[in-house]
């Protein structure tokens, strides 16, 4: 049997996952459990994209806790001087911490950007809720009935969307993807909100 392997990176899982999604909207009308891989999809692009905004070229610090990122610094240190250093785990911030931190002046890897990713109170709330409510209920589904209000979801893609758009427009978060690559973010983000719109 031929071996297969995925090659990915984090800026590549954001565009994926933002393909994912329109893939998925395509197909609510024929089968309606696809809107959770919709919701699931979206989220996964917003917070891949936060991660790539924030860390900087000491990957992976710049996304992580305040404790992780102390730890990977002090490996960093040691491993200068010592090649049997251990790595620690990586621990990210949460997503509405992910949230807060690129809404910080100066918040992608290079600090390069003089303000943050504009993102105002009412959205950051309803993205929190999202992730909250929505997405935690999708990923540790109880054993329940459940209705989902889906009229919101174009609304919730536009303003990913946007976020998405606006670190790549910083310039860092995909500064190693070619303009090929960067075109079909863009292509694929305006799609997304078409496509979403057209099942509501």
């Amino acid at each position: 049997m031929v071996e297969k392997w995925l090659t990915t990176d984090e800026a590549d899982d954001v565009a994926g996952s933002i393909r994912h999604a329109i893939r998925s909207a395509a197909g609510v009308s024929e089968d309606p459990q696809s809107w959770k891989w919709v919701a699931l999809a979206l989220h996964s692009a917003l917070q891949g994209a936060c991660v790539c905004h924030l860390t900087t070229t000491a990957a992976p610090v710049g996304a992580l806790t305040k404790a992780n990122t102390e730890e990977w610094l002090a490996y960093f240190e040691e491993s200068r001087i010592n090649p049997d250093a251990k790595c620690p785990q990586t621990k990210l911030l949460s997503f509405p911490a992910l949230l807060k931190a690129i809404r910080k002046p100066q918040s992608a890897g290079n600090r390069g950007n003089e303000r943050g990713i504009i993102l105002a109170d009412n959205d950051l709330n309803w993205l929190i809720y999202f992730h909250d409510v929505i997405r935690n209920q999708f990923v540790h589904f109880e054993p329940m009935g459940w209705s989902l209000e889906l009229s919101g979801l174009p609304g919730i893609a536009a303003l990913i969307s946007r976020i998405i758009l606006d670190i790549a427009d910083c310039g860092w978060a995909f500064r190693h993807q070619d303009g090929a690559w960067l075109a079909g973010l863009r292509s694929d983000l305006l799609r997304l909100s078409e496509v979403l719109r057209s099942q509501t």
